[in-house]
């Protein structure tokens, strides 16, 4: 019996340890994203333009991967039953959530950004209690409020160093963690209902469309576009966009949830490193603090949401 164990465990290890490796990297992509917008903004970008250049290079993708999905009539009918519904609602979250996250950039740090952007499981815990009668235990509303305590240090460091512009900024992002809280809720039954890669597809698919109609309404001109803001607007949507999805989808296929979770956490000091290095931002007592607050809040959050 021992001996035919230890394949078994091996092999469970192996599994364990490539979904770890392929949850990092699609971390470390994701949490350079604000370090990318910040940098498009000195190349002169604006909130459009950023998330039109990033939508130009992923949207191709998830529309190649929704033809390609619906080859079975299977799916097809899952389209012709909740694709309105999808399209909406990943409207919502990747369009009109995503315009705000690239707006608040303008005002604040990325550190700031991804830190108030954080807090969305904090937020999915209110929406539930408030729209789903599903009321947070105590210590769920203690481990928020140790996030939002972390928060207020960090917001009034950079107040007082940076001026009121960051309560702006501050509240765009927060809004943004907001209305993707919303989409999170929403979404959840939905991809149930016609699985994950069909309603990602639907949902980024119409975003995209969505974000070029905006582009074509806002009347800015392609023409100014840099070199540089292009090349880092693509990076946005391959690299900070496409790619992590589907790594971490192919890291939960391997993880248990707990352990996705604790990968995603040191997300927040990834930004901040490559912020001080990249954009030579500051990292204070206060922002530490802050940081750890922050990672500490989320992380019971998600324990207790796994559990």
């Amino acid at each position: 019996m021992t001996e035919h164990a230890q394949p078994v465990n091996s092999t469970t290890s192996t599994v364990s340890q490539v979904g770890v490796l392929l949850a990092l990297a699609g971390c470390l992509l994701f949490s350079i994203k604000p370090v990318l917008i910040k940098l498009a903004y000195q190349y002169g970008g604006d909130a459009t333009s950023i998330m039109s250049l990033r939508a130009f290079s992923s949207l191709p993708l998830y529309l190649l991967t929704l033809i390609y999905l619906c080859r079975s009539r299977v799916h097809r009918h899952k389209v012709q039953q909740h694709g309105f519904k999808a399209a909406l609602i990943g409207v919502m979250g990747y369009y009109f959530a995503s315009y705000l996250d690239i707006a608040s950039l303008q005002y604040i740090s990325a550190q700031l950004e991804r830190l108030l952007i954080f807090l969305f499981p904090s937020f999915v815990v209110l929406i539930s209690w408030a729209f789903h009668g599903e009321r947070p235990t105590v210590n769920v509303l203690l481990s928020a409020l140790v996030g939002y305590l972390g928060i207020s240090f960090i917001v009034a460091h950079d107040v007082s160093n940076l001026g009121d512009s960051v309560i702006l900024g501050s509240l765009l992002a927060i809004t943004s963690a907001f209305v993707f809280a919303f989409y999170l809720v929403w979404s959840k039954p939905l991809i149930t209902q016609m699985g994950s890669s069909l309603f990602t597809s639907i949902g980024m698919g119409s975003a995209g469309l969505a974000i070029l109609v905006h582009l074509l309404l806002s009347g800015v001109s392609i023409d100014s576009w840099s070199s540089e803001l292009i090349t880092l607007g693509i990076a946005l949507g391959i690299f900070c966009t496409v790619l992590p999805s589907y790594l971490v989808a192919a890291a939960m296929a391997r993880l248990t949830p707990t352990t996705l979770s604790l990968t995603n956490n040191i997300g927040p000091a990834i930004t901040a490193g490559f912020a001080v290095v990249v954009l030579d931002e500051l990292f204070t007592g206060w922002h530490a603090l802050g940081l750890g607050l922050v990672v500490v809040s989320v992380y019971t959050l998600n324990r207790k949401s796994t559990r």
